[in-house]
């Protein structure tokens, strides 16, 4: 109630909407975006996922794997199904998703090249989440920004050299 006597109304002028989220007052579904993530606890590094030089397969794999909703061995036991769960790649450890795209002794391969080939040393977080969340790359240089931030969305769906086990057929 308060807040409603603290606002005045002016008669003799035809009401309007006013956005209050921007400066002009004007509505942009990006102006609700940024209010929404500001007032969510979640972080979720949509610049990085949602990037103009991924293809839109890679982003879609690369959220669903965020948000730990990637199909993989562990889920299936947890729906009931009495399966053995052993990495595809190496086939040493259980089959989850950080396993696969981070910590996996062929998927480490890749991250080691990608990290030399950037003269970075880099210890990788224990979860995609964490990783795509630290991954920024303001030391890499503007003209190989691009290709930094592309890196691991591509490292994630080329590492798992089966494409077609997760519907991703070229």
């Amino acid at each position: 109630m308060e807040r409603l006597h603290r606002n005045r109304v002016i008669e003799d002028v035809e009401d309007m909407v006013f956005w209050t989220e921007t400066k002009s007052g004007k509505f942009s579904v990006k102006s609700l975006y940024l209010a929404l993530e500001a007032g969510c606890s979640a972080r979720f590094p949509s610049s990085l996922i949602w990037n103009e030089n991924v293809q839109p397969k890679i982003s879609f794999f690369a959220w669903e794997a965020m948000w730990g909703k990637a199909l993989t061995l562990d889920k299936v036991q947890k729906r009931g199904w009495a399966l053995a769960n052993r990495c595809f790649l190496c086939l040493e450890n259980e089959e989850t998703i950080d396993h696969l795209l981070l910590h996996c002794s062929r998927t480490k391969v890749l991250w080691d090249l990608l990290f030399t080939l950037f003269g970075v040393s880099w210890v990788l977080p224990s979860s995609v989440k964490e990783t795509l969340l630290s991954w920024h790359g303001s030391f890499v240089g503007k003209k190989r920004k691009k290709v930094w931030r592309a890196a691991p969305l591509h490292i994630f769906l080329d590492g798992l050299e089966g494409e077609e086990l997760f519907g991703f057929q070229g």
